[in-house]
């Protein structure tokens, strides 16, 4: 139900930026404070900020003080005996009455001068977001390969001809991206940073790859393998495409049409609508998948935010530790309630959905630099692109220090058998 809140103030939007719908709500009565009718009477919303970057910011707000209070509220909550507990699993009603009142409030009173100071707040958040999301990635990949190689060396050796048939299939993805990448962001005359951009991914691909068949790495981390660096380095070939897509250069053969933008920071580059629709729901879904991956408690009791005895006591637990004789030993138990323990940390579980809806935020506009609107010039800058190629690097960087770390320093536990 959560995730449906996101999803709301994702569509809220997206649909107030598809071309023709803020004209056609401006002919609507008792909505725009100077409709184009005059028979009509006045409204009360600025209709020159519908379909704007400012809207956007304006459905975020709420979206994103409601989960924060929500974070706050559910701080130390231990088990469903907690008098809080309630609010968590229930009164979705309310909730939601409560996030649209303050969407529609938002819309109406909130002045344009917040966006600076907000998009600061996004940024530092998003920055979070962009960091754990990082962080479950290479964690994702390491625990793929392990699961992969426990069950060829326990059970059947046909699972190595899917872990050779996953990461071939991943390099030659990353080939022909890269490929690609070439061909279609380096045929201008401006070229050079491109060329660098992607010759650097490239390297980085190759170094993490030869990095994680090493001898001395494996000797720690015998798990270390082709398919996590191939994961890696498909995402980030990704991330690099996707950061070249959202520049506004003459390299980009995507590039929206900067001439039509305004001081309200109005969407420009509406024949690119299906091209950000399909970029969005992509992002929006591997975001949603993030939040309720770090949520759980295995993944909150990594990032240090739940204690071991609570992350047993919500998921972990089995019926080989339990004294009900009807639960099939070696089974995980599914829980109905949560009077012994809440099988997740309801307060970090609203604080990702916090930093997620700035993610969503920024990603929505483009990474919209609000402090332009001052100027009334929408000036657009290479932001969005150096988000996500400096989010690449630090990937790389992330999964190159799980391979060299238990190497480093042998006498601490990594987890890793060796």
């Amino acid at each position: 139900m959560y995730s449906g809140i996101l999803l709301m103030t994702v569509l809220i939007s997206l649909i107030i930026r598809i071309p023709g719908i803020s004209e056609d709500l401006a002919k609507l009565p008792f909505v725009c404070k100077e409709p184009d009718h005059k028979l009509l009477p006045s409204g009360v919303v600025d209709c020159q900020s519908l379909g704007s970057y400012l809207f956007v910011y304006k459905v975020c707000f709420p979206v994103a003080i409601f989960f924060c209070l929500m974070s706050l509220i559910m701080i130390d909550v231990r088990s469903s005996k907690d008098i809080r507990a309630p609010i968590q699993n229930g009164f979705w009603l309310w909730k939601y009455l409560i996030v649209i009142t303050g969407i529609i409030a938002c819309v109406i009173k909130m002045p344009d001068n917040f966006a600076y100071p907000w998009m600061i707040i996004a940024y530092i958040f998003a920055f979070i977001f962009i960091l754990i999301q990082l962080l479950l990635l290479v964690d994702f990949a390491h625990t793929w390969n392990e699961t992969w190689l426990d069950n060829a060396e326990n059970k059947d050796r046909s699972w190595m001809c899917g872990i050779a048939f996953a990461f071939g299939f991943n390099f030659c993805a990353i080939i022909a991206g890269n490929v690609l990448l070439y061909y279609f962001y380096t045929s201008c005359d401006s070229s050079s940073l491109n060329i660098a951009i992607i010759t650097v991914n490239l390297i980085l691909c190759v170094l993490v790859s030869v990095t994680s068949v090493l001898p001395g790495i494996q000797e720690y981390n015998p798990h270390s393998g082709l398919l996590q660096a191939s994961v890696i380095s498909l995402y980030c070939t990704y991330l690099i495409w996707s950061g070249m897509a959202s520049d506004p250069g003459s390299c980009n053969p995507m590039a929206p049409d900067t001439n039509t933008t305004d001081g309200t920071g109005s969407s420009p580059g509406s024949d690119n609508i299906a091209t950000t629709l399909i970029g969005i729901a992509i992002t929006f879904f591997c975001v949603l998948w993030s939040v309720l991956q770090t949520s759980s408690s295995n993944y909150s009791q990594k990032l240090g935010v739940t204690s071991e005895e609570g992350a047993l006591l919500g998921c972990t637990g089995t019926g080989a530790d339990s004294g009900n004789d009807n639960i099939e030993e070696g089974k995980p138990r599914v829980y109905d309630n949560e009077e012994d323990g809440v099988a997740y940390s309801y307060s970090f579980f609203h604080f990702m959905f916090m930093i997620a809806v700035f993610y969503l935020m920024l990603v929505l506009t483009d990474w919209w630099d609000a402090n332009s609107q001052k100027e009334g010039d929408l000036s657009y800058t290479k932001t969005s692109l150096w988000v996500k190629i400096v989010s690449s690097w630090l990937c790389y960087a992330i999964y190159s220090w799980t391979l060299v770390a238990p190497a480093l320093f042998p006498d601490r536990d990594f987890g890793y058998s060796t």
